[in-house]
C-alpha cells in the first residue's frame, strides 16, 4: 500500500516533466507494470502455498466445530436416556422396599400370632398341670382327713362305749363311721 502512494506521488511528480496519457493521469507506466506483475506473482504465491494452508486449517476447525455438536447432541441423548433409566432404577427401587416392608409387616403379624399361639398352648399346659397338682394334692388331702377322721371316730367311739374295742371290731366301727360321713358329706 505504502508502495502505491509513492509510486503515484512520483508519478505526480514526474507528471509535470513528460507528456504521455499515463503522465497525464500521475501514473508511471514502468511503475505501473512492475506493480501489477509484482501483485500478481504475490497473488500466485498465496494461491499456491498460503491459501491452501488456511483453507485446509478452516475446514479442519469447521470439520471440528461440527463433531463437537454432534458430540454433544449425543451425550444430552445419552443424558436423558440415563436420566431415565435412573428414574426407573428408583421407581423400582421403592416398589421393592415398599413391597420388603409389607412382607416385614406381615412376617412380624405371623411371628405375633405364632407366638401368641405358643403362649396360649403354655398357659394351658400350666393350667391343666396346676389342675392335676391340685387334684393330686386334694386327693392326698382328703386321705389324711380321712384318716385324722378315722382317728377321731375311734377316738370318739372309745369314748363314747367306754371300752375298748379290739382292732377288728375298731376297724367295722370307722369303716362304717366313714361310710355314713361320706353319704352325709356327698
Amino acid at each position: 500500500m505504502i508502495n502505491i502512494l509513492t509510486t503515484v506521488a512520483e508519478a505526480q511528480t514526474h507528471a509535470g516533466q513528460s507528456g504521455g496519457a499515463f503522465d497525464a493521469l500521475g501514473l508511471d507506466w514502468k511503475a505501473f507494470l512492475f506493480q501489477l506483475i509484482t501483485f500478481v506473482l504475490l497473488l500466485l504465491i498465496l494461491r499456491k502455498w498460503a491459501f491452501p494452508v488456511l483453507v485446509k486449517t478452516l475446514e479442519d476447525r469447521r470439520k471440528a466445530v461440527e463433531q463437537s455438536i454432534d458430540q454433544a447432541k449425543h451425550t444430552e441423548a445419552a443424558m436423558k436416556d440415563a436420566e431415565a433409566k435412573i428414574a426407573d432404577m428408583l421407581r423400582e427401587a421403592r416398589d421393592e422396599a415398599a413391597a420388603l416392608v409389607a412382607a416385614g409387616h406381615k412376617e412380624s403379624a405371623a411371628m405375633v400370632e405364632e407366638a401368641e399361639a405358643k403362649a396360649a398352648k403354655r398357659a394351658e399346659h400350666i393350667v391343666s398341670e396346676a389342675k392335676a397338682g391340685m387334684e393330686h394334692e386334694l386327693g392326698i388331702a382328703r386321705a389324711a382327713l380321712k384318716q385324722e377322721t378315722a382317728a377321731l371316730v375311734a377316738q370318739a367311739t372309745s369314748a363314747i362305749i367306754k371300752e375298748k374295742v379290739d382292732a377288728s371290731k375298731d376297724a367295722a366301727l370307722i369303716s362304717g363311721a366313714l361310710k355314713s360321713i361320706s353319704k352325709g358329706g356327698k
